[in-house]
């Protein structure tokens, strides 16, 4: 999905009515929690990471010589469970660290409110333009006492080996903090590359995955088919299920370039919304920025003190629209080219959630590789300023330095996750 603003996971969008989660570091609070999602949060049955290997920490060691702590991280998001990985990361190293997190994540206990706030995280609305987040990410890169996390993706994609393309959001923060620090202060943006690799034979694990969505789909899952074309078949079918549940039957199979046809579905989806809701779109505007638009408008509408719109109604938008974003996340021939046993698992995996709308439990134990890119000095970039412009070159910069990392790691990288999936189904 491309868009140009918004951060952190998202398996449906939320119209809970915003409130602001202000940043409350407590160093003791920070330290417990910190070890106990080390030593029983990271390993446990919801994230199932047993490794977590910083490969250059020098990196990060240099970059505070020059800007202290005034270091603004973007690591790409391939998991739900980044955000721990993260927290570990900087426990190794040391440096305190701060989040910008969708605030529905917030509101799901007063308890994980509390510690996230205690461990320097606070909240961004990623419906609308969000003054009270946009302020705390500046203090915090301004005051220099912690670094900050921002996700530049804005969402779980599930994708371990491939970027989508950056927000512009963390780029602008970066800018913007720096013309307000003037030359003297730099601010440092560091890409990140994250990858999370499985290091034992997981293959039967994949296998279940195939298994649970055949039977989602009431269809048989044919072990001797060849699996890239299998996910396809399978996963149209959950396309079909979830179309006719809209009362949006959908004929036919999804011929050669299945995603072609997710995007002309998607487009019809935005038309007929756009329709509803008396949207129009601009001329040459990216289809997730039009989404992003009319998802806006649906939650404005959703949570008015007096809303315009019939609950159901409501709901059957938000459904439709929901279903396009989702649509256009899927990263075009990703799998076929290289049908490995990590993205084989992921992308079934991505198939079964947007199906059920709910997050997966890992189905094995995991590995995660963290590379930090070449620190780019916001002081220096900010000279040769050029507005809207500085900051969408920034956020490609940016792109490129964490998609370099990620391609650096998997060279390297020597668990059984990159291998064939097929060859270790033999």
């Amino acid at each position: 999905m491309h868009g140009k603003n918004a951060p952190f996971v998202m398996i449906d969008f939320s119209d809970k009515s915003y409130r602001f989660f202000e940043p409350r570091p407590n160093r003791v609070a920070e330290a417990f929690l910190r070890w106990v999602n080390r030593k029983f949060y990271l390993g446990g049955a919801s994230h199932r990471i047993e490794k977590v290997d910083v490969i250059n920490p020098d990196v990060v060691r240099e970059a505070r010589k020059h800007a202290g702590n005034r270091l603004l991280f973007l690591p790409n998001h391939p998991t739900h469970s980044d955000p721990p990985i993260m927290i570990e990361v900087f426990r190794q190293l040391g440096v305190p660290i701060s989040f910008m997190a969708a605030y529905d994540i917030f509101l799901q206990s007063k308890l994980n409110a509390w510690c996230m706030q205690r461990t320097g995280c606070f909240s961004v609305d990623r419906e609308g333009s969000d003054r009270k987040s946009m302020k705390a990410a500046l203090s915090i890169l301004k005051e220099g006492e912690r670094g900050l996390i921002i996700f530049p993706e804005g969402n779980v994609y599930l994708t371990n080996d491939q970027v989508t393309p950056f927000l512009d959001g963390p780029a602008f923060i970066g800018v913007k903090a720096q013309k307000d620090l003037g030359g003297d202060h730099p601010v440092f943006a560091i890409p990140v590359s994250l990858k999370v690799t499985h290091f034992s034979n997981a293959a039967g694990g994949v296998v279940d995955l195939f298994r649970r969505l055949a039977s989602e789909v009431d269809e048989d899952y044919d072990v001797s088919s060849d699996h890239v074309s299998e996910v396809k078949r399978l996963g149209w079918f959950a396309l079909k299920k979830v179309m006719s549940g809209l009362a949006k039957p959908l004929d036919g199979d999804a011929g050669d370039d299945l995603a072609g046809e997710l995007r002309n579905i998607a487009a019809k989806l935005m038309e007929k919304l756009e329709s509803e809701l008396e949207l129009s779109a601009k001329e040459g505007e990216d289809l997730v920025d039009r989404i992003r638009k009319i998802r806006r408008r649906i939650h404005a509408l959703r949570i008015a003190d007096k809303p315009t719109l019939a609950d159901f109604k409501a709901r059957t938008l938000a459904a439709e629209a929901m279903l396009a974003f989702r649509l256009l996340s899927y990263p075009g021939t990703y799998l076929e080219k290289n049908p490995t046993l990590d993205r084989m698992g992921e992308t079934i995996q991505k198939v079964l959630e947007d199906l059920r709308s709910a997050i997966l439990p890992p189905y094995a134990g995991r590995r995660a590789l963290v590379r930090f890119g070449e620190p780019i000095d916001l002081a220096a970039e900010s000279a040769n300023g050029k507005g809207r412009v500085q900051v969408a070159e920034l956020s490609r910069k940016f792109e490129i330095a964490v998609q370099d990392g990620l391609d650096l790691l998997n060279v390297d990288n020597d668990c059984i996750g990159g291998e064939s999936f097929q060859s270790l189904l033999s």
